[in-house]
């Protein structure tokens, strides 16, 4: 039994409503776990609980964001988040913004997601979630005429296939664990975060594997996973983060070049959760212009796949 999980269960966060915290670092102190740091994403800091399937992703309270290989431009985050919030944005992990990233979440979960039972994911009302998804992933076909309209195009013909075959009940998330506390990073110290509990995914991230580089099985789940993408768009108005690793460098493709999806020796995993563009938010929430780089380098690349299948 993994008793870090046990625990998780009993101190996660099921619902954007209800708001309560935890003390992790009690947790960690009273299992003798052996966390170490590994690597600092552009809104998170990222640590392996050594010896259990687990990673922890602690939000952070700064920000810094690499506009080129080994360059980095820090924000000064104060002032930066008061001129957000006149557009009710943040980028900072108070407890409105935990909640809110909770719940666009649950939606996410319900297009990406399949969980065949509780071992994979765990959740007070999950039976309404497995059912959602099942609904989602036996209506595929069905919203394919809807989003050519929608989208202005006209998908390859062995876009029926890949949906009607088995990948279309590829899960693409991680098993994880929402819990909010004080921080473990001395970065943050003394502050009240968001400490997500994700499964831990060996792999490397899609940025680094070019299109020509992925077998036939992860293209056909790319194709999937970008079709939920414009799916989810059309139904919900919310847009997974797939922002590239080099924003400058790399803007021409807000889709591919991403560090947010791992490719496994199975399956492509979404390891980014909690970041979603609203497209009928106001211009900053949706991200201005991100939401048409996201949406029409995925119709571009959809049927470029396709045709590789």
């Amino acid at each position: 039994m993994d008793q870090l999980e046990e625990k998780l269960k009993q101190l996660a966060v099921y619902s954007p409503e209800k708001y309560k915290e935890a003390d992790i670092t009690q947790i960690i102190t009273e299992l003798g776990l052996n966390v170490e740091k590994k690597y600092m994403g552009q809104l998170s800091r990222v640590y392996r609980v050594h010896d259990t399937p687990w990673m922890i992703k602690e939000a952070r309270w700064d920000l810094s964001v690499e506009l080129f290989a080994g360059t980095q431009l820090p924000f000064p985050v104060m002032m930066t988040s008061r001129i957000m919030k006149m557009f009710s944005f943040t980028f900072l992990p108070d407890k409105k913004e935990i909640l809110n990233q909770y719940g666009m979440y649950l939606e996410f979960v319900q297009y990406f997601g399949y969980f065949k039972d509780e071992k994979a994911y765990y959740h007070p009302n999950r039976e309404l979630i497995f059912n959602s998804q099942r609904n989602i992933r036996e209506t595929l076909l069905f919203f394919k005429p809807q989003l050519e309209r929608m989208y202005k195009v006209k998908f390859n013909p062995k876009l029926d296939k890949i949906l009607s075959s088995n990948v279309k009940y590829l899960n693409f998330l991680p098993k994880e664990y929402l819990i909010i506390g004080k921080s473990i990073s001395p970065e943050n110290k003394g502050k009240v975060t968001s400490l997500i509990f994700q499964e831990f995914i060996k792999g490397n991230v899609l940025r680094d594997f070019p299109q020509d580089k992925l077998s036939r099985k992860h293209k056909e789940q790319l194709i999937l996973m970008i079709y939920l993408l414009l799916l989810m768009h059309m139904q919900v108005n919310l847009i997974p983060d797939t922002r590239p690793r080099y924003h400058v460098f790399e803007a021409y493709d807000w889709l591919t070049r991403t560090d947010n999806i791992m490719v496994s020796k199975e399956r492509l995993v979404f390891i980014d959760t909690r970041w979603f563009w609203d497209t009928e938010a106001n211009i900053i929430k949706k991200g201005i212009i991100i939401p048409s780089l996201v949406l029409n380098k995925a119709k571009m690349t959809i049927n470029m796949l396709l045709e590789q299948v």
